[in-house]
């Protein structure tokens, strides 16, 4: 059985303050905690969230240098492509609260910021993932 493309949301615990370096993304302090990380597969959605919660894998995208350091604790999938990926990330942008780490990281092939996103302490991830799902219900 082939898997569906889509898009998705990676949601990655961060337990110590670390430094990483993402290519052109450049230098990038993470503080500890929860980030969340806007992707797509149009290869296979599944595949591709099985694969970024593998710890013995080659670095080979943004995210990968990510979760090296921290550990997958879920993600959202949704149908769609690129653009929902974007918009997901439009979306998280707009969250008071949430904050757009790394300019460049995981949106080098796009005209966002960025696609990762930190959860600063008063913000419930609950609410978060309340807010995106909305967001892509409404399209």
């Amino acid at each position: 059985m082939r898997s569906s493309p889509g898009a998705y949301v990676l949601i990655v615990g961060v337990p110590d303050l670390t430094l990483i370096d993402a290519s052109c993304a450049g230098r990038i302090e993470l503080l500890p905690g929860l980030y969340l990380y806007c992707g797509s597969a149009q290869g296979g959605l599944m595949p591709r969230l099985a694969r970024h919660m593998r710890k013995d894998k080659p670095i080979h995208w943004h995210i990968d240098r990510l979760t090296a350091v921290g550990e997958v604790v879920g993600a959202l999938a949704f149908s769609g492509g690129k653009e929902t990926e974007c918009l997901l990330a439009e979306s998280l942008s707009r969250v008071p609260g949430v904050i757009g780490v790394g300019r460049g990281f995981g949106s080098s092939d796009c005209h966002c910021p960025t696609h990762l996103f930190f959860i600063s302490e008063q913000v419930p991830l609950e609410v978060v993932v309340d807010i995106i799902t909305s967001c892509i219900n409404e399209r």
